[in-house]
């Protein structure tokens, strides 16, 4: 079977979570604001999921997306660990943190080492990322220009966009209501694999 992107991934296990809390499939549209996409591009996706053989799309119904595998193995779940939200001084992987395990498509941690944090405040909104999502982080020491990153700037944890300039870091905000940061004493935690929001 065809490998899945990772926001292919999202959208797979984002149905299939739907299906199996409600007993029929989310719209189209429901898909698109769950993502904060286009109903086009959610479309597209859907349509590139049947084509890898992971749904079927009904003609002409409003609900009529059938997930074709409902097997746990193929449905490729991937369990990592949420940590909540952190404090200012208390180390980013402290037992206290841990608050138990998500579990997420294997699609979106298939880098591996990754862990998930919950989202606070409306500083990433611009780029679909919002207050209560949980973030999926890949844990690395590095970033290129442009990645979204978990930082550590004087002990606080961020979720920012990463660019490296000639003598220091900007971490940018997605809402112009946030000023960048600049800093020459910043630590790289992850990047970004991806978010999971619940309705």
């Amino acid at each position: 079977m065809k490998t899945l992107t990772s926001r292919q991934g999202e959208v797979l296990y984002c149905i299939t979570s739907f299906v199996e809390q409600h007993g029929y499939p989310p719209t189209i549209r429901e898909i698109a604001e769950r993502f904060s996409i286009s109903v086009k591009g959610a479309y597209d996706h859907v349509k590139a999921l049947e084509k890898k053989g992971r749904l079927k799309l009904g003609e002409n119904r409003s609900r009529a997306i059938e997930v074709l595998s409902r097997d746990r193995s193929e449905a490729r779940v991937s369990e990592v660990p949420l940590l909540g939200v952190v404090a200012a001084g208390r180390p980013l992987f402290a037992d206290e943190n841990f608050e138990g395990s998500v579990q997420v498509p294997r699609e979106m941690t298939r880098a591996g080492g990754c862990f998930a944090l919950r989202v606070r405040g409306d500083s990433m909104k611009d780029a679909g990322i919002y207050h209560d999502d949980l973030a999926i982080i890949e844990k690395r020491p590095t970033a290129d220009n442009g990645e979204i990153v978990v930082a550590m700037i004087d002990d606080a944890v961020t979720l920012k966009r990463f660019f490296r300039e000639n003598n220091r870091v900007k971490l940018v905000a997605e809402n112009p209501a946030y000023s960048p940061i600049y800093t020459q004493d910043v630590r790289i935690i992850g990047r970004l694999c991806g978010i999971i929001r619940s309705y």
